[in-house]
This record gives C-alpha cells, sequence and structure tokens, in this order.
C-alpha cells in the first residue's frame, strides 16, 4: 500500500492525466456517427435532457471547492453538456473515486463517503456526504542541497523556511509551491546546471503516514559577465557607476532589478531594457544587455495651490535632464504665492554613486512679506549630497545677503554659513503614510571672522512619526526643537529667526504669528523653537477621513522662561494622488477670546 505520486505534480488537485486524449476521441466519434446518419438518410432522436443538482456536504472552505472542480457531473453541467438518464447515471458512479483523489492533495486518504442519485419534481439531484477522516501526516521531511550553492544563504533561508515539517499535514500544493520556488530561486542566483536528483512524496498507507525527499544539485553558480550598454546620450564610463555589481561577482538576478531602478529613478531613460543573455554564457559568465531609450532632453512643469498659510500658489520650472554626456543637469523654478516669491537655478553633478550622491551649485532669491516680517534673500551656494547607509547626509556652504525688516525696524546682513544636515526616511509610502517615521537635523553657523557681519550657531531637529491603526485609522505625531546660540537676538535676519503658528505647525494661530513680541506687540522671532503635535485619524469612506487633533509651541529667547501655545481642533481628511488635502478647523482655546481659525493645506505626508 506505499504510493509514489508523481514527481512533476501531475496528481495535483486529482486531475485525470489522459482527460484531453479521451475528450478529443469522443468528439471524433460523434462527428463519424453524425455523418453517418445522416448519409443513411434516418432520423436522430435526441435523448430528452434532464435538469440535475449536485449536493456536497461535510467539507467546506478550498475542500469542497476542489471536490465540485473534480467531479466529472460538475465538469459537464457547467460546460452546458447535454446529460440525459443514462450520462448521469454513469458520471455518479465515478464520483466517489473522484472526490477520493480530490481530497488527497489536501492530505485526506481515508474519507467514508455516502453517495445518493435520487429522482425529484425537476430531475435528478446527486448528493455526496463525505467525512474526510483524519489527515495522515509527515513523519519525515528530508531536503538536501549540494554542489557550489549548499552554504549560499538564500538556499538556506529557503530551506529554513519549508513549509512542511515533521508532524504536519501532508498538503500536496504546498510541497509543489515550494519545489518551483526553489527551482526559480537557483535560476535567479545563477545555478543554471541545477538538477533536482530526487523529488517525490511518499504515501504509506498502511501504516498512514506520509514522507518527502527532496535532493538538489545545485551545480556551478555562474557569474556576471560583460555589460553592453546600447544608448548614445552618455559616456559608457558614468552609467557604469549605476552598476550595483562588478563583472566575475557571482550573479543575482535582484541586482539587475536594482539596476533598473537606479537607471530609472536618474530620470535620462523612458524605457529600460536589462537583458541576461542565459543562452549565450560561456566559462559560466552571463553576459548582460542594457538597452536604453531616453527621454526627452527637457522637461517643462507648472503647478498650481493653495493654502491658508500661503494663499494661492503658482509654479513653474525646467529641467535639462541631461546637459551633457557626463550627466549633468540644469534646472530652475519659480514659484509664486501672496507671501513668498522664489527662483532658484540649480546645476546638479552626479558624484560616484550618481542614483544617491550628487553636488549640486545653486542661486536663488527669496521675498517673503508676513505679518511679522518682511525681507529680501540672495544667495548663492555649493552641497554635496551622500547616502550613508540609512541616512541622507547634506554638507553645504551658502552666501546670503539679506535686506529685512522686523515690527519697525530694518536692517541687512551678510553671512556665509556652512551647514550639516542628517535626513532619515522610512516609509512605505511617503505620499500616503501608513507607517514611517521621518527625522532631519541641521547644524549651521556663521563668524563675523568671516565674511559675516554677524556670529551664530544654530541647530534645528525636526520628526514625523505615523503609525497604523489597522482599519480603525491611523496615530500622527509631530515635533520640533530648535536652539540657537549668540549674542543678542537683534543680529540676527528674519530668514534665521524662528517663528511658529500656521498649517503644519500650531494650529489655530497665523502663519509665523507666534513668538517673543517688542513693546507694540508685534512679533519679532526668537532664538529657540518647540512645537509639538498629536492627531488621530479614522477613515469615514474609502478616500476621506476625520481627524482630532492637539497642537502645541511657540519660539522663545530662554528656555528659563517660555510659555508653550496650545490649540486644539478636528478635521477633514482627502487622499488625492498627488498628497493628502486637509481642511482643519482649530480652537486657540488658551487666547482670552478662544478664536477659531481654518487650515487648508495640500501635501504628502512625509
Amino acid at each position: 500500500p506505499l504510493r509514489r505520486l508523481a514527481a512533476n505534480g501531475g496528481e495535483k488537485y486529482g486531475l485525470a492525466q489522459k482527460r484531453g486524449t479521451l475528450k478529443k476521441f469522443l468528439i471524433t466519434g460523434r462527428l463519424f456517427f453524425f455523418a453517418l446518419m445522416l448519409l443513411s438518410g434516418s432520423t436522430i432522436t435526441w435523448a430528452e435532457t434532464t435538469k440535475l443538482k449536485i449536493s456536497v456536504s461535510g467539507v467546506k472552505g478550498e475542500l469542497k471547492t476542489n471536490v465540485y472542480a473534480n467531479l466529472s457531473l460538475q465538469q459537464r453541467q457547467a460546460g452546458n453538456t447535454v446529460l440525459d438518464e443514462q450520462t448521469i447515471r454513469r458520471l455518479h458512479r465515478k464520483a466517489e473515486k473522484e472526490i477520493r483523489i480530490a481530497l488527497q492533495p489536501f492530505g485526506y486518504y481515508k474519507p467514508t463517503i455516502t453517495s445518493k442519485l435520487t429522482p425529484t419534481k425537476e430531475g435528478w439531484l446527486a448528493s455526496y456526504q463525505i467525512k474526510p477522516g483524519p489527515p495522515i501526516k509527515l513523519s519525515r521531511v528530508e531536503i538536501s542541497i549540494h554542489g557550489a550553492g549548499k552554504n549560499d544563504p538564500a538556499l538556506k533561508k529557503w530551506r529554513d523556511g519549508f513549509p512542511l515539517r515533521k508532524g504536519d499535514v501532508l498538503r500536496q500544493q504546498a510541497y509543489e509551491d515550494a519545489k518551483s520556488e526553489l527551482l526559480q530561486l537557483l535560476q535567479e542566483r545563477g545555478y543554471l546546471e541545477r538538477k533536482l536528483e530526487q523529488h517525490e512524496i511518499l504515501v504509506d498507507l498502511k501504516n498512514y503516514k506520509a514522507t518527502i525527499a527532496l535532493s538538489v544539485n545545485t551545480g556551478p553558480r555562474y557569474r556576471f559577465g560583460e555589460v553592453e550598454f546600447q544608448q548614445d546620450i552618455l559616456k559608457e564610463s558614468m552609467l557604469r557607476r549605476y552598476l550595483p555589481f562588478k563583472t566575475d561577482e557571482p550573479y543575482d538576478a535582484n541586482k539587475l532589478l536594482k539596476l533598473q531602478r537606479a537607471l530609472s529613478n536618474s530620470g535620462y531613460y523612458q524605457r529600460i531594457d536589462i537583458q541576461p543573455l542565459l543562452d549565450q554564457a560561456r566559462d559560466e559568465k552571463i553576459p548582460i544587455t542594457v538597452v536604453l531609450e531616453p527621454r526627452k532632453p527637457t522637461r517643462y512643469t507648472t503647478g498650481l495651490g493653495y493654502g491658508t498659510d500661503t494663499g494661492p500658489r503658482i509654479s513653474f520650472g525646467i529641467e535639462r535632464r541631461y546637459h551633457n554626456y557626463l550627466g549633468y543637469k540644469i534646472s530652475g523654478d519659480v514659484k509664486l504665492s501672496e507671501i513668498r516669491q522664489e527662483a532658484t537655478a540649480r546645476y546638479r553633478i552626479p558624484l560616484e554613486r550618481p542614483q544617491t550622491d550628487f553636488s549640486e551649485l545653486i542661486a536663488a532669491s527669496v521675498n517673503e512679506q508676513t505679518d511679522t516680517s518682511t525681507r529680501r534673500t540672495r544667495k548663492i551656494g555649493i552641497s554635496a549630497n551622500h547616502k550613508l547607509r540609512y541616512l541622507q547626509r547634506t554638507v553645504a556652504i551658502t552666501y546670503e545677503i539679506e535686506d529685512y525688516k522686523i515690527a519697525d525696524k530694518s536692517d541687512y546682513s551678510s553671512l556665509l554659513i556652512p551647514l550639516i544636515s542628517l535626513q532619515y526616511i522610512k516609509a512605505d509610502n511617503r505620499i500616503h503614510t501608513r507607517r514611517g517615521w521621518h527625522a532631519r537635523a541641521t547644524l549651521k553657523g556663521a563668524t563675523e571672522l568671516l565674511l559675516s557681519n554677524t556670529s551664530f550657531v544654530q541647530t534645528h531637529f525636526g520628526t514625523t512619526f505615523i503609525h497604523s491603526l489597522g482599519n480603525s485609522g491611523r496615530f500622527i505625531a509631530r515635533g520640533e526643537i530648535g536652539v540657537s546660540w549668540l549674542a543678542e537676538l537683534a543680529q540676527l535676519p528674519a530668514s534665521q529667526r524662528f517663528f511658529t503658528g500656521g498649517d503644519r505647525s500650531v494650529r489655530g494661530y497665523g502663519y509665523a504669528s507666534l513668538g517673543p513680541k517688542d513693546d507694540n506687540g508685534k512679533t519679532i522671532g526668537g532664538k529657540h523653537l518647540l512645537t509639538g503635535s498629536v492627531e488621530y485619524e479614522f477613515p469615514i469612506f474609502k478616500k476621506f477621513a476625520l481627524a482630532a487633533f492637539f497642537d502645541t509651541g511657540n519660539s522663545f529667547n530662554s528656555f528659563a522662561e517660555f510659555e508653550l501655545k496650545q490649540s486644539a481642533g478636528f478635521g477633514l481628511h482627502w487622499f488625492l494622488p498627488v498628497g493628502t488635502l486637509r481642511l482643519d478647523l482649530a480652537s486657540a482655546f488658551m487666547e482670552e477670546d478662544k478664536p477659531w481659525r481654518i487650515h487648508l493645506s495640500i501635501g504628502p505626508d512625509m
């Protein structure tokens, strides 16, 4: 009573192996009979068709589904085949065997089946009461990997994650899926000469137990061969910087996917076709062909927006995607709103790892008019950006000239500001984040000893944390802290002072309205900053959510004496492709008249 299942999964879900051949024979026979009767002038009389109802009980879920799928009666009925009484009785006699075969992939080899075929007013009722019995369990699972890949970490991980263990119920589909996954993994890891030396399930019906034996010889692991780029806009040495592998390195298909993502994100190409030429492998090396179709060299962008902080907004941009054969880029943009007008030009130079690292020359002019200050800032600078494992590091130096007016006092500043910042972002989706954390820390300063008319050191840290609560919504927390070291606040220009209040800080207050005030009650900004916010957002429709929030914060000049303003409110959020449209209503309940303020903003979560 030992039964060796077909190694190729031929009995998977119990479908007959020769059904296709039998079907062709029956069709041919029917056509011949029909032609013969026509030639003889005979009259053909078909048996009266009857209605059939099939009932399966005692099993449910995937077992019941597979029983129905394996019943010839069900298949013929579903195919709108003519069923007379003789056919129904014949197929009913086959049903018990078909049910047994249908249960075996799930480990049930000793079912008790009660079948009945009874006439009804409408036709026939075929009923099958099934008691599946105990499932057969695995007494031994033997998996052997040998050859060059026996110590491959990816293959070890596959073996450790094999879905069937000793004592588990035998599930043939789980075995077949795991075997297919192994073959795919061997291909992706470069084991082109792999061979399954043993792959079988042995069922012992007498002792009612089963064993799995799976043995693979990986053969040698092939390596990356030469890479050929087919394109004509960039120097090949520049493109080779994108390669996440070197020639003669062990082959890994995931590195080809990584290369494709890097080239796609570069912005140079609209179509990327990477082909490992497996059939041209020689000396255990796989040549790679990369066919690239460039994007249009120039891109134009426009944008419209509105926010209660800024009023209506409009922007225009132009980018020269590949200024030369080294991949340098030139871009410029203009952003206009009621309170801020900004023009910026950038010249980007890719570095050794162009997918993450670059240097940038920048020139900008900013005019800003708020209820608390006005300024005109012109600056030039250079920065170097590098990816450090989980962090993005920016080192920059800028020279800024600023004319500003705060309250009723006007002044002028010139600053040479070195800066370093570290940024960390981990999010499942940066536009609509369910789980994520964003943090950014910046340190900058200036000295009168070097092209500056004042000296200061300033640090700023900001973070956003988002955690999904499943279908119940999500929790959002934000926080900021800023600290400045300098002799007098009056020495600091408007762009370097801390202000708070508005859509993205302390709602319930106007944009940049919070901070120390002068003798006339006008906000003049502060040396330090501290803000925090907690928000609970819960869905009401597919793309809409309600939110309740609490904000607190202020800017000030001394940690020994400061007051944090507080507000609370609720909002309606609409999830759009470009970000979340937030309509919030907040109350500054610490103020004497407890004013309410509407805030409207749009943008990504991170």
